[in-house]
């Protein structure tokens, strides 16, 4: 968004607008965090450019805290390797809302360019903060010190910093998941009612 209003022939001639998420029963499902939970969730691709390598080499420096990973991809075994991450391997529905509502929070340490990605959205539907780097669309969608916070893509001192910080800080991150229960987002039919409404101004 910065970007585009920062293009002079774009500016006041873009809208920008979030994804959807599917809401349904989830969002009536969200549960209040009444203590900090037990591990430090990853989910999404073992890949390199989803940061999944330095997020290995983080988690070999903090054996002291639990991390647990969700999802498929060519790093899996790397990640198999290390002794403090529990590897649950693809998950979805139920059993992925389940160990997302279980963390104390998620980390999202992509190092390519998202566009608006899911996996920050769902985490704070629901209602779990994430601690995501600082590039592309995820500086959108999570609030820095209100419904998590960020860190520069690929450091891996910084990551390791903050994520010892917050796992010390059960208080913040039940305040942070707090704020995250109160976030807007858009299902799909607000979604393709307010894209309707921009098609009829162009028409």
């Amino acid at each position: 968004e910065r970007m585009l209003a920062g293009n002079p022939a774009l500016k006041g001639r873009t809208v920008m607008m979030h994804n959807f998420i599917d809401r349904g029963e989830k969002a009536a499902e969200k549960k209040e965090k009444k203590e900090a939970g037990k591990y430090v969730l990853y989910f999404g691709r073992y890949t390199e450019e989803k940061g999944v390598r330095t997020l290995a080499e983080v988690c070999r420096m903090l054996p002291e805290i639990p991390f647990v990973c969700a999802g498929s991809g060519p790093l899996e075994e790397e990640l198999k390797a290390i002794p403090n991450i529990h590897v649950k391997g693809f998950l979805r529905g139920r059993e992925l809302q389940e160990v997302i509502e279980n963390a104390r929070f998620v980390v999202f340490p992509s190092q390519w360019y998202e566009n608006c990605p899911f996996s920050v959205m769902e985490a704070q539907m629901y209602g779990t903060p994430v601690l995501g780097s600082d590039l592309g669309g995820t500086p959108e969608l999570i609030q820095a010190g209100v419904t998590g916070e960020l860190f520069e893509s690929g450091n891996v001192q910084e990551l390791k910093n903050k994520i010892s910080r917050l796992w010390q800080q059960e208080e913040l991150c039940r305040e942070y998941a707090g704020n995250c229960r109160s976030l807007p987002f858009d299902s799909l039919e607000e979604y393709c009612g307010k894209l309707l409404k921009i098609y009829a101004k162009l028409c």
